[in-house]
């Protein structure tokens, strides 16, 4: 008898001690109003030959926790790339398509590319990078003037995006 008993104890250890299965990571959710924003970063991607997979991406509103925070990236191991957008009307529903889309580059920017935030500006005060922490409408229409393309956002996005996938992107003519 105590021979089995001793045996059950030891079974019942051993199965304590088996590790719990975790479930299987989440696979790609976006909601639908982000996937435009999703599919151009891709394209944006693939134009400058960069590989980025967003097969797992989970994209979802809710309170992305920081004052005046309008996305975060989580980022933990073994888990897929997950970003928290506002729900905050300033942060989205009243934000243009081009701050939109600035919003969640600079989220995938983090969560894709391992960006961190850049904090400096050209000589005539533009951010050099969409991944500055204060301002994703860089390159929004007539929003901020530079030089004498106030009003065509083309070479603003064009550079912002080459310099998004790759920091090391030459100074614009027009930053001075």
């Amino acid at each position: 008898m105590r021979i089995q008993n001793l045996l059950i104890v030891s079974l019942l250890a051993l199965l304590s001690c088996q590790s719990e299965t975790k479930p299987s990571p989440a696979s790609y959710s976006v909601p639908a109003s982000v996937e435009p924003y999703i599919q151009s970063f891709r394209s944006a991607a693939q134009q400058r030959n960069r590989a980025v997979s967003t097969d797992r991406l989970i994209v979802e509103f809710g309170d992305p926790q920081g004052e005046d925070v309008c996305g975060r990236c989580l980022l933990e191991a073994g888990q897929p790339p997950h970003i928290v957008l506002s729900t905050d009307a300033y942060c989205w529903e009243q934000a243009s398509d081009n701050e939109k889309e600035g919003l969640v580059f600079h989220e995938l920017g983090h969560c894709l590319l391992g960006r961190l935030h850049r904090n400096d500006h050209f000589a005539n005060r533009a951010y050099v990078s969409l991944m500055n922490p204060d301002n994703m409408g860089v390159y929004a229409t007539c929003r901020y003037p530079i030089g004498d393309d106030d009003c065509d956002k083309r070479p603003r996005r064009t550079y912002y995006l080459d310099e998004l996938f790759d920091p090391a992107t030459p100074k614009p003519s027009w930053a001075d």
